[in-house]
């Protein structure tokens, strides 16, 4: 009985561990999902801490997890690279620590992709506004295509 729970138990954390142990919460304030003709990127999801770092005095570590939902409603494929994504916050635009890899989006198909960034910064906390650039993220037919950036806000308090 024992390894039947267990067995369960694993399916039901692995999704909460995919996030960097924190399950993914909806956000305070987002803006609306980019469109450029029939795509649409929108924020779905994120968790966010931010810890003191005991080898550097002068910042604290932000880790940020955003759920990037890529939908397809056009007739060619396309693709979206979440590594070319970049956090804009406090004066500066930020690289993905790391993300899933870029994909393939068929037409009529939807997909969500996770980046995370961790930036060790004294000014970047999880209630300050921040926003996603998504530029240079997704191509179709080999062209780039444009989008304006989303802002959000995740938390009203420093987590």
């Amino acid at each position: 009985m024992k390894a039947g729970f267990s067995m369960v138990a694993a399916i039901l954390i692995a999704p909460l561990l995919e996030l960097g142990g924190c399950a993914s919460q909806p956000f305070v304030r987002a803006g609306e999902p980019a469109q450029s003709k029939a795509i649409s990127i929108g924020l779905v999801g994120q968790s966010c801490d931010r810890e003191i770092d005991p080898n550097w005095s002068s910042a604290d570590i932000l880790g940020l997890d955003l759920r990037v939902r890529v939908t397809n409603s056009g007739a060619a494929v396309l693709r979206f690279d979440p590594a070319e994504t970049a956090l804009l916050a406090a004066g500066r635009a930020h690289r993905p620590h790391r993300s899933d890899s870029a994909a393939a989006i068929p037409p009529g198909a939807s997909r969500t992709f996770i980046v995370h960034f961790l930036e060790r910064d004294a000014e970047l906390a999880c209630n300050i506004p921040m926003t996603l650039a998504i530029d240079r993220a997704v191509t179709a037919g080999g062209a780039a295509v444009t989008f304006a950036p989303i802002s959000f806000l995740v938390s009203r308090q420093d987590i």
